[in-house]
């Protein structure tokens, strides 16, 4: 008998948000900068994450999802009929 086990995974892609992004939405949410400017340093920033992973020889490759807030909640305010609140307070997650 083998104690070698298959283990199969589904990756989600998300990476943790460089600090240069979240200060550029921030700048973004105030007014100072425009959506243009958001989208460059996304562009920027997602070059690199996929440079990174490349370098790793990863099996794929993922944009890290920088483009999302939310995983979650970005995917639902997709749909017709779902309305998009930002709350002051943050999204509260237990568990």
């Amino acid at each position: 008998m083998s104690n070698v086990r298959n283990i199969h995974f589904e990756a989600v892609g998300s990476y943790l948000r460089p600090a240069e992004l979240k200060e550029a939405r921030a700048k973004f949410a105030d007014g100072k900068i425009s959506a243009t400017d958001l989208r460059a340093v996304e562009d920027r920033l997602i070059t690199e994450v996929i440079s990174q992973q490349k370098a790793h020889r990863l099996p794929y490759i993922t944009d890290g999802e920088f483009r999302r807030s939310y995983w979650h909640l970005d995917f639902m305010w997709g749909f017709n009929g779902v309305e998009h609140i930002e709350l002051e307070h943050g999204y509260q997650f237990h568990g």
